[in-house]
């Protein structure tokens, strides 16, 4: 499948993919589009509440949330500060 972007966007996703946030360009597409169908799937949230706020009715979804993020930060100890 190609995909054209504008080019600001796909600056951003390259910045992502090269600052390790995400392994690749389709790594980084798949997540927006995993992110979007669960935006679409929920209620609009109130106004000012962002992602966080949005989730608050969905625990378990927030909490799948949390454990991919540390997934992919145990998997990047590369990333962490000498503290951690």
């Amino acid at each position: 499948m190609a995909i054209h972007l504008p080019q600001d966007i796909e600056s951003s996703i390259q910045a992502a993919v090269h600052s390790g946030h995400f392994a690749s360009v389709d790594d980084a597409l798949a997540e927006a589009w995993r992110l979007f169908q669960r935006h679409q799937q929920s209620p609009a949230p109130a106004s000012g509440q962002g992602l966080i706020g949005a989730l608050r009715d969905d625990a378990d979804l927030l909490d799948q949330v949390v454990e991919h993020a540390m997934k992919v930060r145990e998997e990047r100890p590369w990333r962490l500060s000498p503290d951690e």
